[in-house]
């Protein structure tokens, strides 16, 4: 018997001193900061893993090629915002099969009517049943429409998170394909201003020209050069924040495949019409909108159901007695209940209340978001017309000049210095149609957000 306690008083010793590490090892509770930088150290231990693995398969390879379709999608993929919305939305699906379920409730079963004096005199008396309580006409339904509220709801934030990092995404991409057009047409200009500086410099040098001359050539050369170096900077920024979007390393070797910017066409527009209706189906704010509007209208639902006297309770049971004639003993009670001191006229009104509230702010969302449509469709077409225009008078007009001077130069009629700058101002030319396209693709990339979707009847591939 000593042996065996002494064992049992080991073993709780054991126990206690188990469950003592064990309170040790578990981690404490971290506050919200020191649980947002471990996350962030994870995260950025693992993009630094995925960064290194993606520079060794790339050694020695050829640039990746990357569409702004690929783009959108790959940064879709490792969102986290857009993961933790896709949850959220989960979580209220599952609470939608929940509140349907919960509605009702579990049947009861009751024991009554046990006493002591009856089992002395052996005449016990025991009634057993089971009881329901039914939901009032109407009370699931509106139960489910308030969870499928919030099922809309965490939907159109889900959209929201898409749609921003979609626009995002886009104009990344193309602003990185815009800077490069104008990186070219720089570099064009800063060659023939070094041109010119270097014919100045031989007519100096012939006793042709002035050294102011040639230092005010050699000045605009300079700053041709430096004019470079800006959006130079600004393509390394946009291509980091694009690759880093996407979930590839910022210095991995990288082609963006596009179409020309400079020389494509203005995109097809859809009806103005077409553009508010399509935006009126896909924004988030109308959706949320809406759902507030079924949200409240579930509520009002629930509120009424409560007015009528209902059911509280249906039982069915057996009363057991010796006296009790099988199967004669079965039993039936019901409760109604009655609202009399409680009408839920006050839950009524503030239902209803919030009933033309909601309508009232879909009414205004309507009309927000068809006059920002309509507002950022006259940016893009004004900013299309500059465009048009443009290349309709200034580029013919540059084409004409550049045949001009190169017949003029082969009659001997102009010299090389003048030819030159010509040729600075053709080139210069290019860099202002390249900024009104910039303008117009900003003005497309407003457009787009507003809208929601496809703005042109090409469909997908005119959304580059």
């Amino acid at each position: 018997m000593a042996g065996l306690s002494g064992a049992r008083a080991l073993s709780a010793l054991s126990t206690i001193a188990c469950l003592s590490l064990t309170a040790c090892a578990a981690p404490a509770h971290l506050e919200a900061g020191d649980r947002a930088v471990a996350l962030y150290r994870a995260g950025k231990a693992e993009a630094s893993a995925r960064a290194s693995a993606s520079r060794a398969a790339a050694r020695g390879a050829a640039p990746r090629e990357l569409t702004a379709d690929d783009a959108v999608a790959m940064a879709k993929q490792r969102s986290g915002t857009i993961a933790a919305m896709s949850a959220r939305e989960v979580a209220a699906r599952a609470r939608v099969d929940a509140e349907s379920a919960g509605t009702y409730r579990n049947p009861e079963i009751r024991i009554s009517q046990i006493r002591l004096d009856q089992y002395l005199d052996r005449e016990p008396r025991i009634s057993a049943g089971v009881r329901v309580r039914p939901p009032r006409p109407g009370e699931a339904g509106a139960t489910a429409d308030a969870a499928r509220a919030d099922v809309a709801v965490a939907r159109a934030e889900t959209r929201t998170a898409e749609l921003e990092l979609e626009a995002e995404v886009r104009w990344l991409f193309d602003d990185v394909l815009l800077i490069d057009a104008e990186i070219e047409a720089l570099d064009a200009v800063a060659a023939t201003r070094r041109k010119l500086a270097d014919e100045q410099r031989a007519l100096v040098g012939a006793a042709h020209g002035t050294a102011v001359e040639e230092a005010m050539a050699a000045l605009a050369a300079a700053v041709a050069t430096e004019e470079s170096a800006e959006p130079r900077a600004r393509r390394r920024a946009a291509l980091g924040a694009l690759l880093e979007r996407v979930g590839l390393d910022p210095d991995a070797p990288v082609r963006l495949v596009g179409e020309p910017l400079g020389s494509a066409p203005l995109v097809a527009l859809l009806p103005e019409d077409a553009l508010v209706e399509s935006a009126l189906r896909s924004r988030p704010e109308i959706a949320l909108a809406a759902a507030e509007v079924d949200a409240a209208g579930a509520e009002g639902s629930l509120a009424r159901a409560l007015r009528w006297p209902w059911l509280s309770f249906i039982e069915v049971g057996y009363e057991f007695t010796p006296s009790t004639r099988d199967p004669l003993g079965w039993t039936f009670e019901a409760g109604i209940e009655l609202p009399l001191f409680d009408t839920h006229s006050s839950a009524i009104e503030a239902a209803d209340a919030d009933a033309v509230a909601a309508e009232r702010m879909l009414a205004a969302e309507v009309q927000r978001v068809a006059r920002e449509v309509r507002d950022r469709l006259r940016e893009a077409r004004a900013a299309g017309a500059l465009v048009e225009e443009f290349r309709a008078r200034a580029l013919p007009a540059a084409e004409r000049a550049g045949v001009e001077v190169a017949r003029a130069l082969d009659s001997r009629k102009i010299d090389a210095l003048e030819a030159l700058s010509l040729e600075e101002r053709r080139d210069a030319a290019r860099v202002k149609l390249l900024r009104l396209v910039r303008d117009y693709r900003t003005a497309l990339a407003e457009l787009r957000t507003a809208v929601g979707g496809p703005i042109s009847a090409a469909g997908p591939a005119a959304r580059r």
